[in-house]
């Protein structure tokens, strides 16, 4: 289920008619998956089918998913940074791309629950790997108006 949070206001003048402030900035849409995610993956040692060796490689970081969209930053045990986008739908299922010093690095894609989830992914070479996430902290949401509360914690 999503919540609508309205983030910008109708300015309507008596004498001047109502405009939009910023139309496409109207709406934030929450979703049961907002919050933090602690994800971990692997490469597997070869393509399917193929002699050559993709080598072996662990890393992990911190996912933000916020209304739908996923983005973080993971480092893997060589100790490159790599940023990640994409997106999330409200079944759970998500994909999207790494990207290391601005260039296409991989693609992945995996299913989320309440608390955790994982998938596959596969570098430009066609190395494949796995991954696993967990929920670190979710957005709350005042039920009392279904709205998250965007606040800082203190």
């Amino acid at each position: 289920m999503k919540t609508i949070i309205p983030v910008s206001l109708l300015v309507c003048g008596a004498l001047s008619g109502c405009s939009d402030i910023n139309a496409n900035s109207a709406m934030v849409t929450t979703t049961k998956f907002d919050g933090a995610w602690q994800v971990g993956g692997g490469t597997r040692t070869a393509r399917p089918g193929a002699h050559e060796k993709c080598g072996y490689g662990i890393g992990g970081g911190t996912i933000t998913i916020k209304g739908g969209r996923v983005s973080g930053k993971l480092t893997d045990n060589s100790g490159y940074a790599y940023a990640l986008e994409g997106a999330i739908q409200d079944s759970g299922k998500m994909e999207g791309g790494f990207t290391y010093e601005g260039y296409d690095a991989a693609t992945f894609e995996g299913l989320l629950s309440a608390a955790k989830g994982g998938g596959s992914w596969k570098d430009i070479n066609g190395c494949p790997g796995t991954w696993q996430a967990t929920r670190k902290e979710s957005v709350p949401t005042d039920p009392a108006i279904r709205k998250a509360d965007i606040a800082p914690s203190s």
